[in-house]
Formats: structure tokens, sequence, C-alpha cells
């Protein structure tokens, strides 16, 4: 027997879905029993599953990291979702990272908690933790300016890019996390510029804006963004690790400081680099940004935020070698084994680590 739950905008869809199901049972020997049906706005839904093909676990095999990735832009999934212990990341319309919904089988472990305090107050180490994941970053964007210098010959970012060098060698010499943070915001600003001109002509994209996103790339960019913060914040709580405790970012309770931290290593390639591809190849155009006159900003629209969820999900799923030592798998695997390196390293002063390598 098999049950059913079916969401279509018109009377013929939901026939045709109906159908299309009913076969699919017929083919697999078993029969439909129970359907439940709903009607949705083609407008406001936004439906796509994310499957990561390389997650070998058993089914009976307990562990933190999600094989399958649900997108939905509409209301009434969260309850449902709490219910079977199914975590539910929150964002706003305009995509903006609300919150986080854990399940009741989420829990914490007090050592690393208590390690994570420690961490707080000891500044040579968060300094020495801050530097890895920064580095991480900025070797990052060097890996996504010279991938489209290589593939386009009228982009040239030579000398940004030996700036950029310049200044993750810096990072050695810093020692407080101003100066980290000082370093980063200089490394962005340069990438960003020179990310500002390699998009085509009819795109406006002056360097990087938030609260609001000026333009389409920035709309795309923060929207990418706040679902890798959702992963990372995901990851964290698998990992036994608090969210709000941060290492770069201050420690608050106003955001996911920790969750921040670690996302910084994946922001170019499973954010910038796929932004970048989807401009670049005008599969994602001017007229996937809606503008909001009162706040003069711009987000993404439905189709648009289905083009960057595809593409996001496509980059999550790509298996790499190398990445973190001695591992290789997707790079939403990465993420959750990052979070255990993390957690290591805050738990083991000795323990070196300098986040993922970019190849």
């Amino acid at each position: 027997m098999t049950c059913a739950g079916l969401a279509a905008p018109n009377d013929q869809r939901l026939a045709d879905a109906i159908d299309t199901v009913a076969a699919a049972a017929i083919g697999a020997g078993t029969r439909l029993t129970d359907v439940t049906t709903q009607y949705i706005d083609e407008e406001k839904a936004l439906v796509s599953i994310g499957i990561d093909p390389w997650a070998t676990r058993s089914s009976d095999e307990p562990t933190g990291k999600a094989d399958r990735i649900l997108y939905v832009g509409r209301d009434g999934a969260r309850s449902w979702a709490m219910r079977s212990s199914v975590d539910v990341v929150c964002l706003s319309r305009r995509g903006s990272y609300q919150g986080t919904l854990i399940g009741a089988n989420r829990g914490g472990h007090a050592s690393r908690l208590l390690a994570q305090v420690a961490l707080v107050g000891d500044r040579e180490r968060r300094v020495r933790l801050a530097a890895s994941l920064i580095g991480a970053k900025i070797r990052g964007q060097i890996h996504v300016l010279t991938r489209i210098a290589r593939r386009d010959e009228t982009v040239h970012v030579a000398d940004t890019t030996a700036h950029m060098h310049a200044w993750r060698r810096s990072l050695t010499d810093a020692r407080t996390l101003d100066e980290i943070m000082g370093i980063e915001g200089a490394c962005s600003n340069a990438y960003f510029d020179a990310l500002s001109a390699c998009v085509p002509a009819d795109v406006t994209f002056d360097g990087r804006s938030r609260r609001p996103p000026r333009d389409l790339p920035n709309a795309a960019l923060s929207y990418g963004y706040a679902i890798l913060l959702s992963e990372c914040v995901g990851a964290l709580h698998a990992a036994g690790l608090e969210p709000s405790l941060g290492i770069a970012h201050a420690p608050t309770d106003k955001r996911p400081s920790l969750a921040l931290d670690l996302m910084e290593q994946f922001r170019p390639l499973l954010v910038d680099q796929t932004v970048m591809a989807l401009l670049r190849t005008r599969k994602l155009r001017p007229v996937h940004g809606v503008v909001e006159a009162e706040a003069g900003g711009v987000w993404l629209g439905v189709d648009g935020k289905k083009i960057l969820v595809d593409a996001y999900e496509a980059a999550c799923q790509r298996s790499v070698t190398g990445a973190l030592p001695g591992y290789s798998g997707s790079w939403r695997r990465h993420i959750a084994d990052s979070a255990q390196m993390l957690a290591r390293a805050i738990a083991e002063p000795d323990y070196r680590w300098s986040g993922v390598a970019w190849r």
C-alpha cells in the first residue's frame, strides 16, 4: 500500500499528478490507498529537492548529516517537520536567514560546549583559529577569480590576486581579531570589485551591498549565503557545538556567529562561483530581480530562486577529493565534516586545523 500527498495549482494538474503517482505505484508492485491533495499558488511556491548521491550510510545508521534537502517557499511545513524530528530553516521572502527549528532528537555535548566557553576567553587560540578560517576563505576567493580568468582572456585579475596572496600571508603576523578581520575586509573589497568587472554588460554590479542588496548579483549572493548559513548551523548542532559562540565573529545572542565563521571557507565555491556562473551564462538575468521601491533594494523573484537553488544543489553535490585531509565526498558532506574538525580544534588546543584547501 502507498500513501501520497499531492499539491497542484488546478484540477487538471492535480488529476495528472494523481495518474502519474498511481502508475508509479503499480509499476513498483503496490497500490495507491490514500491521497491527500491541496491547491497551491504557483507564484508563491518554491519546491526543490536536493539529494546527496554520495551518502553511503545504511538506512538505520544514526547521523546528523542530511542526504535530502527540501526547499519549500510556502508556509505550512513547519508543524509536520517538527513532529517528524526534521530540522526547519526559516528564511524571509527576500532570503534573509531568520533562524532554525531544531528537532527534539538533537542534543549538544556538554564537554564541547564547555570547551567553547573556555575558548571565548582564550585570545591566542581564537586568533589562531580565526586566521585559519579567514585564510581558507581568501584561498577560495583567489581560486574563483583565477578560474574565471583562465576561461575568459578578457578578464584580468593578476594584480588583485597578487595583493590577496600577500594579505593572506600577512595573517600569520596578526595578533588580534581586529587585525584579522581588517585583512578579511581588504581582501573582500578587492575581490568583489574584481567580480563586478566579470558580469555581462547589462547586469548592474557595483561591489558587495547588503541590507538591502542593491542589484541582482547581490540579491543572489545574499540568498545563497542565507542557505549556506542554515546548513552550517545544522552542521554545528550535529557536531555538538553552540552556533552563537563565534571565533572570528564575536559571540552574540543575536546571530549564529560560529556558523558565520564556519561558512567563510565555503562562500567562494558554493555561492560566489555559482552565482557568477549563472550570471555569465545568462541563466540568471536582470528579469529575475524584483525591485522593492520602498526600501530601494532588490531580491530574487520565484524563478530566480529556483534557478539559484538548483545550481547551488549541483555545487553541493559535487564530489571532491583533498579539500580536507584524507577525505573525499560531496561538498555538503565536507561542511558536516569541517564542523566536526572545528569541534576537535576547539576541544584540543594542540590540534592544528587550516580549513578546506582548494583545487
